[in-house]
């Protein structure tokens, strides 16, 4: 039986054409192909699939957007620096300061209580940035010039050290009347310099009115428009104009005004009009006829009626450091 089993043909596989052998290998090979093709290489596939506009985009909450109304992000802009669309940021050209120092309340208290005289004053500059420029005699005589801009000065010693000297806090506190943080600080911004003259009382010379010509007397209030120190009637003499505008004037300041406009007529400081008897170009006048002094000043001590001395009286420190390296004080 067994020997039979052994002796039994094997059945035969069927044959297979060349035509479909080559087929099924065609087959094999693809597959192949297909399964080795690395994940990254999709990936990458369907992203530019994507891009191109082939596959639609898929969000994760299953909503399908179309390619179409899928728009880049919009690029913005660079502006140059220099642009003038750029509002470039302006600087203060000296340090701010918090609160006033030692050295400004001592100069105030000089500019508080010692009389200076205005003999000039001129707005300059642009709206956008105002300045004013002041002729004043000091209480030595000298006729020194402060200009209050952006970074105020003033032709005195003490001034063109860096400092600020005493008048240009007394151009700043009586004459200008500023009040607040602006008043003690060594430079001012645009916005600064348009919000003081805003607020700064208008200048009786440039603003003589002709409202009132019969030299009635007005209300003694206000500043003197020489030394524009407040009047006080119970400790000093004040005269008015008679001939015309009725303004009130310290009668010593006017006398040292009229001192020195002799030689072109006496007349109100403020109308012009002639003063009881009869100036014309003050500031022209004091420059004629003022001496220059050793210092290269003009000083005007005799027709103002000074002595020329300096009074050290409000100085606390002794006369060795009045011309130290650090400050000289006027």
């Amino acid at each position: 039986m067994a020997s039979e089993q052994r002796n039994l043909p094997l059945p035969s596989t069927p044959r297979r054409s060349g035509r479909k052998r080559a087929f099924e290998e065609t087959q094999r090979n693809n597959h192949a192909v297909t399964t080795t093709t690395p994940r990254s290489a999709k990936r990458k596939q369907v992203r530019q699939e994507i891009v191109s506009g082939i596959a639609p985009v898929i969000d994760l909450t299953g909503q399908v957007s179309s390619p179409e109304i899928q728009t880049a992000p919009r690029k913005r802009k660079k502006i140059a620096a220099n642009s003038p669309l750029v509002e470039k940021e302006e600087r203060r050209r000296r340090i701010f300061r918090t609160h006033p120092p030692q050295t400004y309340l001592q100069k105030l208290e000089r500019a508080r209580t010692q009389r200076l005289f205005v003999v000039g004053r001129k707005r300059e500059g642009t709206e956008e940035v105002p300045t004013e420029r002041v002729q004043i005699v000091g209480t030595t005589g000298n006729l020194y010039e402060v200009v209050i801009g952006l970074e105020p000065w003033c032709t005195c010693p003490d001034s063109q050290q860096g400092n600020q000297c005493k008048h240009i806090i007394y151009v700043l506190h009586n004459v200008l009347k500023v009040s607040g943080h602006l008043e003690y600080q060594l430079a001012f911004l645009s916005s600064e310099l348009r919000e003081i003259f805003a607020k700064a009382p208008i200048n009786p010379q440039e603003n003589a009115s002709t409202e009132n010509e019969s030299g009635k007397r007005r209300a003694v209030e206000g500043d003197c428009p020489i030394c524009f120190m407040e009047f006080d009637p119970k400790s000093q003499e004040i005269v008015w104009c008679k001939a015309a505008c009725g303004n009130n004037i310290h009668k010593t300041c006017f006398g040292r005004w009229a001192a020195t406009q002799q030689s072109n007529g006496v007349r109100c400081v403020i109308c012009r009009s002639a003063w009881e008897a009869d100036v014309g170009a003050p500031l022209q006048g004091l420059l004629a006829e003022g001496r220059v002094n050793d210092e290269g000043y003009i000083n005007l001590a005799d027709h103002f009626g000074l002595s020329g001395e300096r009074d050290y009286s409000t100085y606390h420190q002794p006369w060795s450091r009045r011309y130290s390296r650090y400050s000289y004080y006027y």
